[in-house]
């Protein structure tokens, strides 16, 4: 029975992969560049500390981020997390709202071997592409040509993750982590040129595709140290890294640029000019390091703090329209449960607050821009028990990425995160009298 329960939720992870996150998820021009743009992958419990994760270790969450924190699970834990994203763009003379309402991970996590042996596996967005625009130029020659440039697309990762732990002494222990996971999905990219003062001149609108589906790991390491002070109180203070191997996704790219005439709406395809088709195409993604720690009374307070950088400036582009180029992502974060036993449930709720500062992976027409985001949320309990304990996790996160200089957008986002952790006594024998 417990078999059949883990391969029912894993088949539909699955088939919720195959259909959630391939929806729309963004309005964002950034993701027209690159692989588009890249998903934080941080859970809701983390999501309103400002993402921090790496530091951080608990017994009925999954700490995702940092796979050697999955030998801290105690119990069957299921988690689900969905976002909507309000997006405000400006170009410094007009501006648009977009609305994108989408599922951001589906994973289940349990004890192997109490306190011991985690495993994790799970699915989640890890770039996403969707963007829809038009521009007009004046070209000397042919007069005004309007491009009409709509993407869409999603690249998912499902993994699947093993954390160990080592005990050193009563007061500390090591644990170390891997998660190997699975890329796949596809990105779309649909360009039209309408000649608008050559009546009887060919349009032309080309279109590509490129398919992903190919295999990555990450490493995990945590160390945690017990302390007592004066009053008896137990401080957990943790430190955390993590590696991110290099990879070189495969897929298939299909690209085909035609003439027509006609309008966007409605026109005649006059001749294909390239047709290439289900040609092998590689992805690169750079590889990763990240260094994280938490300090913690235990259901109390926690205090944490996380930098990673990606090492995108190994890659060349061959695109002149951007580059790529190293970059990093600070994050800083804490929660406060005033009393976890408390009689009144506001006292039982975990308030937190959270700020992250990112640095992009991409230089775009020469331009650098950055990108930040406010959070704050609680963790609200559902019950009162002690030993399954499911609860909402709400948050909410402002920010702003982007510039207005040189032809670029600003955007200013509000994110809504809604999570919800349930945990079970799975996997583990009962005992009767």
């Amino acid at each position: 029975m417990r078999k059949i329960k883990a391969f029912i939720v894993l088949v539909l992870m699955v088939m919720v992969s195959a259909t959630s996150f391939s929806q729309k998820t963004t309005n964002s021009p950034y993701s027209k560049y690159g692989i588009g743009i890249i998903r934080p992958q941080t859970f809701s419990q983390n999501f309103a500390m400002g993402g921090t994760a790496i530091g951080i270790r608990s017994d009925k969450d999954i700490g995702f981020l940092n796979p050697a924190s999955y030998s801290a699970i105690a119990v069957t834990t299921f988690d689900v997390g969905f976002t909507n994203n309000a997006l405000w763009l400006d170009d410094g003379t007009q501006s648009q709202y977009e609305n994108n309402p989408h599922i951001t991970h589906l994973a289940f996590g349990f004890p192997v071997i109490k306190k011991t042996w985690g495993m994790s596996f799970g699915v989640m967005p890890y770039a996403n592409t969707g963007y829809e625009y038009d521009e007009i130029l004046d070209d000397p020659y042919a007069g005004l040509v309007s491009f009409y440039n709509k993407g869409d697309g999603a690249i998912n990762k499902v993994y699947w993750g093993n954390g160990l732990a080592l005990k050193i002494d009563s007061t500390s222990n090591v644990s170390v982590g891997f998660n190997g996971y699975f890329l796949f999905g596809s990105i779309t990219h649909d360009q039209k040129a309408i000649y608008g003062d050559l009546p009887n001149g060919f349009n032309l609108w080309r279109l590509k595709e490129f398919s992903a589906a190919d295999f990555g790991a990450d490493l995990g390491l945590q160390y945690q140290k017990t302390f007592t002070n004066a009053d008896d109180d137990k401080i957990k203070l943790t430190l955390g890294a993590t590696y991110g191997l290099s990879a070189d996704v495969k897929g298939k790219n299909t690209e085909v640029i035609r003439t027509f005439t006609g309008n966007i709406d409605f026109g005649t395809i006059k001749d294909t000019v390239e047709f290439i088709d289900d040609v092998d195409e590689v992805i690169q993604l750079p590889s990763e390091l990240g260094f994280g720690f938490s300090i913690e009374k235990d259901r109390k307070w926690l205090i944490a703090a996380d930098f990673k950088s990606a090492d995108w400036g190994s890659i060349a582009s061959t695109d002149p329209l951007y580059s790529y180029q190293s970059n990093y992502k600070i994050s800083l974060g804490g929660q406060i449960i005033p009393r976890y036993d408390g009689s009144k449930y506001i006292q039982r709720v975990a308030y937190r607050l959270g700020v992250r500062y990112t640095t992009p992976y991409l230089t775009i027409n020469n331009t650098d821009f950055t990108e930040y985001g406010i959070t704050f949320g609680v963790g609200m309990p559902v019950r009162r028990n002690e030993s399954t304990y499911p609860r909402l996790n709400l948050g909410i996160e402002y920010g702003s990425r982007g510039t207005t200089d040189n032809g670029l957008i600003k955007e200013n986002f509000i994110n809504f995160n809604l999570g919800i952790t349930i945990n079970a006594i799975w996997f583990q024998k009962r005992k009767y009298d």
